[in-house]
């Protein structure tokens, strides 16, 4: 039985609803639309030092705004809630301690001094930094060793020494990264709050995400990803990572292109159906040589199979 299709777009609410992650929540919209499958909205504020209700209100309203209404999530609710990670910690606890009782994951009592120092010697010796397994076999005596020196650990995941972590881009096609290059990587900080990471995978595969449609910075995050759902034994969905949005001087975007968040874009007077035509064709290209869409004729042509892997310029 095939699954129903399903998106999701995860803010952080550590800001104003910036025009590239509106982007990538009309990008998941409008395929989920086409597909008639669900879009699902849900807050990722594991941040805690940045992250504010006041950001997340800025989100939501700049979302009605362009009319990108959800079907489960955040204020709406669903059968897979609550909806902001802050309030999903139990289930985040019984994935780790899960791993932990496999021998999949262990405490890692490693200082920030004394991670730095070998990641220094890595690079003297020309290597690419990872962890260097210190704490994955420790003895009994050396867990008594630490706590008695009130170190409080992490958790790290144990990953493959070899083999490669690889899946097919909705955007970028096969994609391919050594497994050698990834070690034995944080999923708890020590202070027991899980790492992005770690908690956007419990979230997906919680919440039946079919497809993860997002930004191309979230690209080396992926084999983490996949090793964490491999580890889970959860289904891996389809990943596709869209291109960043430049400025016209091909640079990342950002404040000195002038306004980058959709509210701007609102108080100026611009009309959402104009915001949402121009966002589409910033890295999908449709057939054809038409410039203006109805919502209703984005959603009849848009495809993932048409979004382009090179850069977006915003003018």
């Amino acid at each position: 039985m095939n699954k129903e299709f399903k998106v999701r777009f995860a803010p952080s609410p550590t800001g104003p609803f910036h025009i590239g992650g509106a982007r990538s929540a009309l990008f998941n919209w409008l395929v989920a639309r086409h597909q008639d499958g669900k879009f699902l909205v849900r807050i990722e504020d594991t941040d805690l030092a940045r992250s504010t209700r006041e950001s997340e209100e800025n989100i939501k309203k700049a979302m009605k705004w362009l009319g990108l209404y959800w079907d489960e999530g955040i204020d709406i609710g669903g059968e897979n809630g609550p909806y902001r990670q802050t309030e999903r910690l139990p289930l985040y606890n019984a994935a780790v301690q899960r791993l932990l009782e496999e021998g999949k994951a262990y405490y890692c009592y490693c200082s920030a001094d004394e991670l730095e120092e070998s990641r220094k010697e890595q690079l003297k010796e020309g290597k690419t930094p990872i962890y260097n397994n210190h704490c994955s076999h420790l003895t009994e005596k050396q867990i008594e060793q630490y706590k008695s020196e009130g170190r409080k650990p992490a958790i790290r995941l144990r990953v493959p020494k070899d083999g490669v972590f690889a899946f097919d881009d909705m955007v970028r096609g096969h994609v391919e990264f050594q497994a050698a290059g990834v070690g034995d990587f944080i999923i708890v900080k020590s202070d027991g709050i899980p790492v992005y990471n770690f908690a956007v995978v419990i979230d997906d595969a919680s919440m039946g995400i079919t497809h993860v449609i997002r930004a191309e910075e979230h690209l080396s995050n992926t084999p983490r990803q996949i090793a964490i759902y491999q580890a889970l034994g959860y289904e891996i969905p389809k990943f596709g990572h869209i291109s960043l949005i430049l400025g016209s001087d091909h640079k990342k975007m950002s404040k000195r292109h002038g306004a980058t968040s959709v509210d701007e874009y609102r108080k100026m007077g611009y009309l959402p159906d104009a915001v949402v035509n121009y966002l589409a064709l910033l890295g999908w290209s449709p057939k054809g040589e038409r410039e203006i869409f109805s919502r209703e004729e984005l959603i009849s042509e848009f495809s993932m199979k048409r979004v382009s892997a090179n850069d977006a310029v915003f003018d």
